[in-house]
C-alpha cells in the first residue's frame, strides 16, 4: 500500500536528446530515479523579456520523495540550463507492485 507522500514524478526538460539520455542514464545509475521516460516536445515561454519557442525533450522521472532533494541537486548542478525546470508531482496511488519496484530501485542501501 502506498504511504502518503512516498512517491513522486519529477519533470525536467533538456535542449536535445543527447543531454536527455545522459541525464537519464546518470539518474538511473545514481538511483535518483527508478525509471526515466523521454519525449520530444515544443516549449513556448518568456525568458529575459522575450517569448521563446524551442524544441526540447521532456523527462518524466519516477522516484521516491526521499530521493527528490538529491535528484534536484543533481539536476541543478549538471543541467545545461541556467534555471532548469525541476517540478515534483506527487503520486497518490499506483499499482503496488510497480511502486514496490520504484522503492527498491531508489533505495540507498541498493547502491
Amino acid at each position: 500500500m502506498n504511504q502518503n507522500n512516498e512517491f513522486c514524478m519529477v519533470l525536467t526538460t533538456c535542449p536535445n536528446q543527447q543531454e536527455a539520455d545522459t541525464h537519464a542514464q546518470t539518474i538511473i545509475e545514481k538511483r535518483l530515479g527508478a525509471c526515466v521516460q523521454s519525449s520530444p516536445i515544443h516549449s513556448h515561454y518568456m525568458w529575459e523579456g522575450e517569448v521563446q519557442s524551442d524544441p526540447e525533450v521532456l523527462l518524466r522521472i519516477k522516484t521516491t520523495c526521499e530521493r527528490y532533494k538529491a535528484l534536484e541537486q543533481y539536476l541543478k548542478a549538471e543541467h545545461s540550463y541556467d534555471v532548469p525546470q525541476v517540478i515534483q508531482i506527487p503520486i497518490e496511488n499506483g499499482l503496488p507492485e510497480y511502486l514496490d519496484w520504484v522503492r527498491e530501485e531508489t533505495a540507498l542501501s541498493s547502491q
